[in-house]
């Protein structure tokens, strides 16, 4: 799978296929998530939540998948290896640009489970389509321990059972960190906004500029690397 990724690209002479690939469902993801928002400000709650239910499940399980073939997203630590233009671009402009784009993606993989969960807990299906019910939402305390403690067993089992090299091992570890923060997310996050059907809102409105900020700066990066300045053989 990885010699498959490596291999030469088609929308740039110097990508790879991963890379190109890759941009291609970054776009596509961002596009049916943008939709989906859209139709949420339309009221048609139905066809939002399954926009972006599934949209999202896609895309966690795309990037798990490639990022497990590309070995946890090499690009974030094979340092100047992929980029052939001068330090100072280098140093100024594409680490810091790769560096927001590495935390707009964790946070916004953080936010894509935490919005699937509290999409659920803050509507009702009604005559065939979704709505946003107003009042508090909270987490009981045992509910919070239990799926703690739950997700722990699981994903610690699997990494057990699975083995493997340690980057397998990681994405595990790292999905369990993901539904901790997400727990913790929401216990901090439910004090600020007690409302469910605003809290939905609101912070869908924030997942979806994260999106949008992680498109901009992976085809910056994209461009920079197949474009601009590709490593080319002399």
């Amino acid at each position: 799978m990885k010699e498959f990724l490596t291999a030469p690209g088609f929308l740039s002479p110097y990508g790879t296929f991963g890379a190109d690939f890759s941009s291609i469902m970054a776009w596509f993801f961002t596009a049916l998530f943008i939709y989906g928002w859209q139709q949420g400000r339309k009221h048609q709650g139905q066809r939002h939540h399954l926009v972006t239910l599934w949209g999202m499940v896609a895309m966690l399980a795309y990037f798990t998948i490639y990022y497990l073939a590309r070995g946890l997203g090499a690009l974030s630590v094979e340092g100047r290896e992929g980029f052939g233009g001068p330090d100072w671009v280098y140093n100024y402009i594409f680490s810091p640009i790769l560096l927001v784009h590495i935390v707009v993606i964790s946070v916004g993989l953080v936010l894509a489970v935490y919005m699937i969960i509290l999409g659920y807990r803050s509507s009702v299906l009604k005559n065939k389509n979704r709505l946003l019910t107003t009042g508090t939402l909270k987490m009981q305390s045992k509910t919070f321990k239990k799926v703690l403690l739950g997700s722990a067993l699981v994903f610690g089992l699997i990494a057990v059972i699975r083995g493997g090299p340690l980057g397998r091992v990681m994405v595990w570890v790292s999905s369990f960190i993901i539904i901790a923060v997400v727990l913790l997310l929401e216990r901090t996050v439910e004090r600020l906004l007690p409302d469910g059907a605003n809290r939905h809102r609101k912070i869908g409105t924030l997942t979806m500029v994260l999106y949008v900020i992680a498109l901009l700066t992976s085809t910056a990066t994209y461009i920079m690397l197949y474009y601009i300045y590709p490593v080319t053989d002399i």
